[in-house]
């Protein structure tokens, strides 16, 4: 993968007119030095998806042994007020979204885990070394499954199924939200796969032995109209191998179809050291659509201009708010209040003295591009 060169842009920080999504992160066991490619990741997201209600994350540090970089679990609702879909099971960032309210009061939307024991870059340039894994990268990446990039799809034998996950699959991993019972209701991801032959996996027996044979066909499809316009008019292939792997068929794109390189690879299932997508792709973006999502008006131009991408931490920010920019280059900016009026002139921002600031939220935005990010004064 090759990292698009950084462009050299003033920024300023403006009182936020954008209802772009925000994501609230706790962190256990996290070394400080992965908060901010972390946060880095989280505000790409920010900057895509709409939504009135802060999205509550958890990311854990933990070994998770050789092959795993990461592993995701969502939180779920199924049948809230102003569910597209009925019967159908809904990650609670996306049914949050939809109802305008908070539906899991307490409750985290979504937890993953980082892999501890991995050979981590925490640079957010893109330019990860060799033998490294660049951690925005696969941040970026767990975040699409927790925002909604995951089904609940399920083999035991030749039995495929659909909503009869158990926490007890991924033991000794864990969630700090009671696992919801799924009833062997589908995801709204799962309601958008299909075989060729066989139709969609929705319309299948399920439990059953050809919706087992659908998920290990190497033919599954994503059915969604936006997903099928980004991929000029063709049903993207979604990852189904012939041997069934938890976590990993049937919630991804498929790996041959997007190998590295290709716009797509950040939602296939395996990552290389020494290299870096720091966009979801435009297939993820136009599925993010089909499950429900409402994606900013000015995303577009946003992906041409990513990597000039602005962290903050910490989020929230009591006294000093720090910054991260490419290339830690020195930037103009100006803090202004919600009537447009100039606070106070800054000449160098890798960190901000906030403390006269009243309390409310805030936006970065880098002129000419429209990207933003967010953080709030408490």
């Amino acid at each position: 993968m090759r990292s698009r060169p950084y462009a050299l842009l003033a920024v300023t920080l403006l009182v936020s007119s954008v209802d772009c999504a925000e994501i609230d992160i706790s962190y256990n066991l996290v070394p400080t030095e992965a908060q901010v490619p972390i946060g880095y990741a989280a505000s790409i997201w920010e900057s895509i998806l709409v939504s009135d209600v802060p999205i509550k994350v958890l990311v854990t540090w933990a070994p998770l042994g050789n092959a795993t970089l990461g592993v995701t679990f969502p939180n779920g609702r199924r049948d809230f007020a102003g569910a597209p879909v009925p019967q159908t099971w809904y990650p609670t960032a996306l049914a949050n979204a939809l109802a305008g309210t908070e539906l899991n009061t307490g409750e985290n939307d979504f937890e993953f885990y980082l892999n501890a024991s991995s050979d981590w870059y925490y640079g957010t340039d893109g330019a990860t070394p060799n033998g490294q894994y660049d951690l925005v990268s696969v941040a970026l990446h767990e975040m699409g499954h927790g925002l909604g990039f995951v089904g609940l799809s399920k083999k035991e034998g030749a039995t495929g199924s659909l909503g009869l996950l158990l926490q007890s699959d991924f033991a000794p991993l864990i969630t700090a939200f009671p696992w919801p019972q799924l009833d062997t209701l589908p995801g709204i991801f799962d309601r958008f796969l299909a075989h060729p032959q066989n139709g969609p996996l929705d319309f299948m027996e399920n439990p059953g032995t050809v919706l087992g044979s659908a998920m290990t066909s190497n033919q599954l499809r994503f059915n969604g109209a936006f997903a099928m316009d980004a991929n000029g008019g063709i049903e993207p292939r979604i990852y189904s191998p012939s041997v069934f792997a938890l976590g990993s068929s049937c919630v991804h794109l498929n790996e041959s179809s997007y190998p590295e390189g290709n716009p797509n690879e950040l939602m296939t299932p395996f990552s290389s050291t020494g290299s870096a997508n720091h966009w979801p792709g435009p297939l993820c973006l136009a599925i993010m659509r089909d499950i429900g999502w409402t994606i900013a008006p000015d995303v577009g131009l946003a992906e041409h201009y990513h990597h000039d991408r602005i962290a903050v931490y910490p989020n929230p920010v009591i006294d000093q708010l720090n910054l991260v920019v490419p290339f830690q280059q020195t930037r103009a900016a100006t803090i202004m209040d919600a009537m447009g009026r100039i606070v106070d002139p800054i000449g160098i921002i890798n960190s901000v003295d906030v403390r006269a600031l009243p309390p409310g939220s805030y936006t970065i935005r880098i002129e000419g591009t429209g990207q933003v990010g967010r953080f709030m004064k408490q």
